[in-house]
């Protein structure tokens, strides 16, 4: 039998501003939209305050993206 190959799927997320970026914190799809969705009102401008300050960007934003892809093989007689 053999072990699973798990490895991480990486690309680099540009964004042409903060406010692309801040938007996709807005939708609420993903772990990190999906808690800031969760948060009142003005924690979430808390929240943008500091991602702002922390990126100290003007334009254009590059971040990484990571996903994780397992491959495995299915045994013939099973």
């Amino acid at each position: 039998m053999r072990r699973p190959v798990i490895e991480p799927i990486e690309i680099e997320a540009p964004f042409p501003d903060f406010k692309a970026l801040w938007r996709l914190f807005t939708l609420g799809v993903g772990p990190a939209p999906g808690y800031c969705a969760t948060l009142p009102e003005n924690h979430r401008a808390v929240l943008k305050s500091h991602l702002a300050k922390a990126l100290k960007s003007n334009g254009p934003i590059r971040l990484a993206a990571r996903a994780w892809a397992v491959k495995t093989h299915r045994d013939a007689d099973g």
